[in-house]
């Protein structure tokens, strides 16, 4: 039978919702299942997390029998062998044992792909299914791990880019002491027991959902609008109490329609917390540290566009703690550390944001070391460096090309990792931060809005032009006396809690040939912050906070550098949204 007509069925129409349940439940256990491994690695005698996993290979194994897809079947049906011997007591969890399943796992994640992406199963298995062959033969004829016709080599089987890390001098007997503990809050377990209770919508339907519902909230202004003009004209009359009534109804329900709605494209943070304990464990047995993994807050939600551009951003900053952070277990015990490191991945909400934070307990961050690497690199200057403050001086890290890595390896040197970080946050309006202590360790915070689309603004007036400054962007507001604006190198700043901040002003930045000429002697600064920049600008008025909806400023105006869209306000007029990662960057050049 050809390939083609072998993976027909995957392509019939008729066939189309079956397999579509079976790309997304199969999804949904590999996504379990990964969390399941690593936690049965630290717990080999756990009967009921064993069974679990057994289930879920088997479970992948009878679907992927029904449609015809003999790959997958073969794989799984070695896995379930495997595992099966482990539930009889035949045979106990060894650390080749555990390598053989991860490659077998990251095998079946590349075949779902293949048949999800091209409608077959075009990727080779020989070598998987050999590896575990040979680790069944072993088990069955208790053949000594040391046995040189027996010697099995998990690295040189292919798996998935984003985690193996392949070191050319590292040592192929994977009897390493590297080690890996992954710890979850008692509430997050419990709530993995829980049956969801759920259906699956497309996301293009969500999508004009919320649409809709921004319509709503902008006509909700408006009626709030007109309710504030009649309540002038007609106050205390039946007409305007009535219209009042009714706006605070459509208000509230306004309000309670847009909180459902997020709430839909919401999806738990789990969803990429839970793939570090495998990439932790990868990381740790290849630069042979003993890393506890402390994962917190994986039920905080976040909107579904904004989960799907964190994961890069995390990736880096969980590799560059363990591979820069936490120190080797010989030199922890020298300097008197526990020899086991550990990373704290933790989130929570905070108002209108999402708030992640990176925590390692390792040698901390040196500015003066930072400093002078930057300087050997050439990103700065000796006189350059001379001036930074400490956090600036943290803040070099993100500089392209930069790294302390003294050697190059696939898991860092190359001076991207931080980079792509940076640029990533820049691009979701978010900001980050570091606070390091010298032999203490590393914490670097990451703050997210909760969502892109419906957005609080602060709205302000810049000679007598009404703009809105995205809230998520906004640190403080401040009220300065003109006395306390210096001027350092012909630039306006002010000083702040020993931080120097320099000011701007949204109409010279937008407009170079507008000259601001603000000259009152208490005047407003909005203090902005994105990634690890932070800057004031000077606005005249502060004119409160609103809702606002983002839309675009279409094709007849195009691109405006340093505006991110449009809205419309309560009384109908169009009041440009400022785009701050823009400012920022016009600013920096």
């Amino acid at each position: 039978m050809s390939q083609d007509n072998k993976y027909s069925m995957l392509r019939d129409p008729e066939m189309k919702e079956i397999v579509d349940s079976f790309i997304v439940e199969t999804k949904e256990i590999l996504e379990k299942l990964d969390l399941n491994l690593i936690e049965l690695e630290n717990k080999p005698n756990d009967s009921d997390l064993l069974n679990e996993v057994f289930r879920s290979f088997h479970t992948i194994k009878g679907t992927s029998g029904f449609l015809g897809l003999d790959k997958l079947t073969q794989v799984t049906h070695r896995c379930e062998d495997l595992l099966n011997k482990l539930r009889k007591g035949e045979a106990v969890l060894t650390p080749e044992l555990m390598d053989g399943i991860l490659v077998a796992y990251d095998k079946i994640k590349e075949l779902l792909s293949s048949i999800e992406v091209d409608f077959n199963e075009d990727a080779p298995i020989d070598e998987t299914v050999e590896l575990l062959t040979l680790l069944l033969d072993k088990l069955d004829n208790k053949i000594s791990d040391s046995a040189p016709d027996k010697t099995i080599n998990t690295k040189d089987v292919p798996v998935e880019k984003e985690q193996k890390i392949e070191n050319p001098d590292s040592n192929t007997n994977h009897e390493l002491e590297a080690k890996i503990i992954v710890s979850k809050e008692p509430s997050s377990v419990a709530m993995a027991k829980k049956v969801d209770n759920s259906i699956r919508v497309d996301v293009e339907r969500l999508d004009e959902l919320l649409n809709i519902a921004s319509e709503l909230v902008l006509g909700r202004n408006r009626l709030a609008q007109v309710n504030s003009e009649v309540a002038l004209e007609h106050e205390g009359t039946k007409l305007s109490r009535d219209l009042a009534d009714a706006t605070k109804q459509i208000d509230l329900m306004t309000n309670e329609l847009q909180l459902v709605v997020m709430k839909t494209r919401m999806v738990k943070i789990g969803k990429v917390f839970n793939r570090f304990p495998r990439l932790v464990r990868d990381l740790a047995r290849e630069t042979e540290k003993e890393v506890n993994l402390i994962i917190k807050g994986e039920d905080t939600e976040l909107d579904k566009t904004l989960i799907e551009e964190i994961n890069d951003p995390l990736v880096h900053l969980i590799r560059n703690s363990l591979d820069h952070g936490i120190e080797s277990p010989n030199k922890r015990k020298d300097i008197g550390k526990n020899p086991i490191g550990t990373v704290v991945l933790s989130a929570e909400q905070e108002g209108n944001q999402i708030i992640i934070t990176i925590e390692d307990d390792g040698k901390g961050i040196d500015p003066d070391f930072i400093k002078e690497k930057a300087v050997s690199k050439g990103i700065i200057s000796k006189e350059k460096a001379k001036e930074l403050t400490r956090q600036e001086s943290y803040n070099l890290i993100f500089a392209p090309g930069f790294s302390t890595a003294e050697v190059v390896t696939n898991v860092s040197g190359r001076g991207v990792g931080m980079d792509v970080v940076k640029t990533n946050v820049t691009k979701l309006r978010g900001i980050i931060n570091i606070e390091s202590v010298v032999g203490k360790g590393t914490k670097i915070i990451v703050k997210l809005p909760l969502t892109l689309a419906i957005i609080p603004g602060m709205v302000v007036k810049v000679n007598s032009e009404t703009v809105v400054i995205p809230l998520n962007s906004v640190i403080e507001v401040l009220r300065v006396h003109i006395e306390e604006i210096y001027t350092i190198n012909q630039h306006e700043a002010i000083r702040r809690r020993d931080n120097v901040i320099p000011l701007v002003a949204i109409d010279n930045l937008l407009y170079s040939d507008c000259k601001s000429a603000n000259d009152k002697i208490w005047q407003y600064i909005v203090v902005v912050g994105l990634a690890e920049k932070i800057f004031g600008i000077k606005v005249d008025e502060l004119c409160g906070q609103k809702e606002v909806v983002i839309k675009s400023l279409g094709s007849y105006l195009g691109n405006i550098t340093g505006i991110a869209g449009s809205t419309i306000m309560g009384d109908g007029t169009v009041v440009m949204i400022v785009d701050i990662s823009e400012l920022i960057n016009k600013l920096a050049n």
